[in-house]
């Protein structure tokens, strides 16, 4: 196993109160897609609740299907419209991608302090324009950051650019 080479500057609580966001934009998220005549199937992990967590294979959330087409996709919930994916998790959604064949959506739920939702959107892999950040973050992880114009996560949306 790998040493870190920093100092956690999150405690246990404080790392797992980020999946707060997440799982808010999840609970969200599928709710729409139901409505929307989507159905949603878990395919990733939860690992916020292991001991020990090494670098690996990120897996999308959920396997979302339409009629009779599919698209991988991973829920991401923010407090700001600053839209970053960790470079680990991108360059692996890009693997599962090319793997199965599918699109890979990547929803950002932008999420307000009493826990409402401001703003939806979403990336595609492959698909939507995006670039390293020029700093790294607090982890010392890269991040992949995509451009501000990524439409909004609605139906239609979904139907003309994932699922034509």
């Amino acid at each position: 196993m790998k040493n870190l080479d920093f100092n956690p500057t999150k405690s246990t609580d404080d790392f797992r109160k980020n999946y707060k966001l997440h799982d808010i934009a999840e609970f969200n998220g599928k709710n729409l897609l139901t409505q929307w005549g989507f159905t949603c199937h878990d395919f990733g992990e939860d690992n916020r609740y292991k001991k020990v967590w090494e670098k690996g294979e990120d897996k999308p959330d959920s396997i979302i299907s339409y009629k009779d087409k599919s698209a991988l996709l991973d829920w991401k919930g923010k407090h700001s419209s600053t839209w970053l994916v960790n470079e680990r998790a991108f360059k692996s959604y890009q693997k599962w991608s090319k793997e199965f064949g599918l699109p890979v959506v990547i929803a950002f739920f932008v999420i307000g302090k009493n826990d409402e939702i401001l703003s939806r959107n979403f990336a595609v892999v492959n698909i939507h324009t995006c670039s390293i950040s020029a700093r790294k973050q607090w982890d010392k992880n890269s991040t992949i950051q995509f451009q501000k114009d990524i439409p909004i996560f609605n139906k239609a949306n979904l139907l003309n650019i994932v699922f034509k």
